[in-house]
């Protein structure tokens, strides 16, 4: 039976520059590190000599980010696209998007677009959202609720 959510994993080129990317681009806490290599690693992960290392960051609310860079074998080239099968995103809520665009804009993130406005029928706006790639390709949604 499933308790709760535990973390999300992306898979990264380099361990150090994504952890650096999620900290001080974003602000998310680093909760931890780990290397993964032996027979745990291989039997979880189905790859023989599998070698592993990983970043944990958070936001201090129980949900963590596991960043995966894999050492052996290494990893190939991200060619997924937003609605190819298999491709995901994490979203996180933002308080004031506008703000939140414009100050990671110049910190190097790359949107795929300003943010949209979602309305209801009425006319009332909803939320307003913009999708983003981490610098290995993952997508990244921005949400704020209105």
């Amino acid at each position: 039976m499933l308790k709760s959510f535990f973390h999300t994993g992306f898979v990264v080129k380099n361990i150090e520059e994504s952890v650096k990317f999620y900290a001080d681009v974003l602000g998310m806490r680093i909760a931890g590190r780990s290397e993964r290599k032996g027979e745990f690693a291989q039997q979880m992960l189905a790859f023989p000599d599998a070698h592993i290392k990983g970043g944990f960051l958070d936001m201090g609310d129980g949900h963590q980010l596991e960043l995966i860079q894999y050492l052996s074998p290494a990893s190939g080239e991200n060619k997924l696209h937003r609605n190819d099968l298999g491709a995901s995103h994490l979203a996180f809520l933002v308080e004031d998007i506008e703000t939140f665009y414009k100050e990671t804009s110049h910190k190097g993130i790359t949107y795929n677009n300003p943010p949209a406005s979602l309305f209801d029928d009425d006319g009332n706006l909803l939320r307003k959202a913009a999708y983003a790639q981490d610098p290995d390709g993952n997508w990244l949604e921005f949400i704020e609720l209105l």
